[in-house]
């Protein structure tokens, strides 16, 4: 036999003979049938019919040729009745209705035609796990690569049938020669009408006339496709268009951003633990389908996590019901994930999100009015699933933190820990920086509040911008003890180089300690390419041959409002402690030049702050400098002798 177009559905040897009798065997009132060979265009298969059974009344779509190898039987084909014994040959035309009945145990050999749409051919059935049989079930068993039936009744008007398929078997496509009833009394298969499949699971019952019916009953609109052609369209067309403008100012955004890669990964990967784990009647509730929008929303936002979690939710539902439940779990998951903190508070979300979806799923069985046993298991299913959704977050967030190095508010806040390695040594070795850094931060956060910047990472970063002084701190005044100096020794040149070098040597600390990229770009910015104008004006006055560059911080300028927020108040921080009149208007004026002095030298031109903005800083800052520097009460000197009393 050749195997090309086609595959073998029963294993057999080359070159070497066959009994067929061996191959099929039928019980009492059962009608069994076995593909032994399936090409694109034809197939062979095998029939055993026991004692007195019949092949109801059926027209295929292509000829048939049949030969009988065993026993006896009549073939009626339209009304014309013609015997079949052992050895004999016939042919059944295409289109022609005809039944075939057993005299004794009849085994034939079909060889068939194979005419119309392929999708309509060879349909593979998908078998569920058994559950507690009906007893209509129990009338026929699985055979392996057979297709059992066995008729109950059997009349000119009315045939009922029972049939079993074994996994990847099917019948072909034929024509009954009346109205057919089909209901399924275990496992799932695809029940194919006019080419329209259908899913047919357990306890299902579909009408060939079904579509007709409906339609008589204005549930359906077939006749009219043109009318149906357009409302989809047009439907779909709406849809697209309220995307459009949801989401046409964030699109290119949300797809540029490092959270939106991880978030396509995630997806990938719950939807195939859900094909190779849990596609099951009952597995589908253990499905972790909360840790995308977990995940979805520490990466990135709550609208993003939304976005991201819908357009892939409806893949992970098996029904509409259940799909209402997925999606009340993922709303509180975005809800409640926007204000997670640290690492445990996913272990106590995902308990949380456990409760909560057993019990969903309880109100779930009861309006589907399933059994009390299906709905404690799903209650038990659900719980695990929470328990699962917060080990599997915990497991791929630290990777996608560092493989995409994404600075997430979990992770920043980590940061913040004064006894982080870098922060303990800042505060050892030069505490005036430490002391210096925490103001800076202080001002910083307060000012990308006020303009809707982020204002936790403003105050984290600023604790870092300055661990460069750490390589050399007695050579920053903050730090510098008993009027000492340093840089009354050498020339100013050097003092500006040792200077302008702790932005450089701040990274290379911060590079080694793994600090985000994030922060190390406020470590480098923070200064801009501003000029050391004390030195510089100090190496004119020496005679000393000055290069204005050499003077200047190598930058780069701030690229992001926040780190152009940090520039301001590592200014305004440092020179407000020399300013004599710290009242309100002298504060307010002394902030005022500072900044347009840095608007001026362009320090601030790649940092995307508006005039408005800076405005907005230049409040806050004044606000919180006066809480710094506020009047205090001046307490009189105690008489010596109520100090004794």
């Amino acid at each position: 036999m050749n195997k090309e177009g086609g595959i073998f559905m029963v294993k057999i040897e080359v070159a070497k003979a066959i009994d067929f009798n061996q191959l099929i065997n039928s019980k009492e009132a059962e009608v069994v049938s076995m593909r032994i060979l399936n090409q694109s265009n034809s197939y062979i298969s095998l029939f055993s019919l026991a004692k007195d059974e019949e092949i109801t009344a059926e027209a295929m779509l292509g000829n048939r040729y049949y030969y009988c190898f065993n026993g006896s039987g009549e073939v009626s084909i339209e009304n014309n009745k013609k015997l079949i014994k052992n050895g004999d040959f016939l042919e059944v035309l295409a289109h022609n209705n005809y039944s075939i009945k057993s005299s004794d145990t009849l085994k034939l050999i079909e060889i068939g035609e194979k005419i119309g749409d392929e999708t309509m051919e060879n349909q593979t059935l998908k078998m569920l796990e058994a559950a507690s049989a009906f007893n209509l079930a129990d009338c026929v068993e699985y055979k392996e690569g057979q297709i059992v039936s066995k008729n109950l009744v059997a009349k000119s008007n009315l045939v009922i049938t029972i049939m079993s398929f074994w996994k990847g078997e099917a019948l072909d496509p034929h024509k009954a020669p009346g109205d057919a009833l089909v209901t399924v009394l275990d496992g799932e298969g695809k029940y194919i009408v006019d080419g329209k499949p259908f899913i047919v699971k357990k306890g299902e019952t579909i009408d060939s006339d079904a579509l007709l019916k409906l339609e008589k009953l204005n549930l359906v609109r077939n006749g009219d496709k043109l009318r149906k052609i357009v409302g989809l369209a047009s439907t779909f067309s709406l849809l697209m268009i309220l995307i459009y403008y949801l989401l046409r100012k964030n699109v290119k955004k949300i797809v540029e951003s490092k959270a939106f890669y991880p978030t396509l990964i995630t997806i990938v990967f719950v939807n195939v633990f859900y094909i190779l784990f849990l596609n099951n009647e009952f597995f589908i509730y253990l499905l972790p389908f909360a840790m995308l929008p977990i995940i979805s929303t520490i990466l990135g936002n709550r609208a993003y996590a939304i976005i991201m979690t819908f357009s892939n939710m409806i893949i992970l539902s098996r029904e509409e019901s259940w799909f209402l439940v997925t999606i009340a779990v993922s709303l509180v998951a975005v809800y409640k994930a926007a204000n997670l903190v640290s690492r445990s508070d996913i272990v106590k979300l995902s308990f949380f999100l456990g409760i909560f979806q057993a019990l969903m799923a309880f109100s779930y069985g009861l309006v589907n009015q399933l059994s009390f046993g299906l709905i404690m298991l799903m209650i038990v299913f659900s719980v695990f699933s929470g328990i699962l959704t917060g080990m599997v977050s915990l497991a791929v967030l630290p990777y996608f933190e560092d493989y995409f190095e994404i600075l997430t508010t979990m992770k920043l806040l980590e940061l913040s820990d004064f006894s982080h390695t870098l922060l303990r040594q800042l505060l050892m070795k030069a505490p005036g920086t430490f002391h210096h850094s925490i103001m800076v931060g202080a001002l910083a956060e307060g000012a990308a509040e006020s303009i809707g910047a982020n204002a936790t990472f403003a105050r984290i970063a600023s604790y870092y911008h300055d661990i460069g002084k750490m390589k050399r701190p007695e050579f920053f005044v903050e730090n510098q003890r008993d009027g000492v100096n340093p840089h009354n020794k050498i020339k100013p040149s050097l003092s500006a180089l040792i200077l302008t070098s702790h932005t450089k040597d701040g990274y290379i600390m911060g590079k080694e300690n793994k600090l985000p990229k994030e922060i190390l770009d406020v470590i480098l910015q923070h200064h801009g390419t501003t000029l050391t104008q004390y030195f510089y004006y100090k190496a004119l006055e020496s005679g000393e041959e000055v290069v204005e560059s050499n003077f200047r911080y190598s930058g780069p300028k701030p690229k992001t409002k926040e780190s152009g927020i940090i520039l301001l108040a590592d200014t305004v921080e440092a020179a407000t402690r020399t300013l004599e009149n710290k009242s309100k208007e002298g504060i307010e004026n002394f902030i005022r030049y500072l900044v347009k002095s840095k608007i001026e030298d362009k320090q601030l031109s790649d940092s995307d702050l508006t005039l408005g903005e800076l405005e907005k800083v230049i409040q806050s800052f004044i606000n919180t400098l006066q809480g710094v520097y506020h009047e205090r009460i001046k307490y009189p000197k105690l008489d010596e002798k109520v100090r004794k009393r």
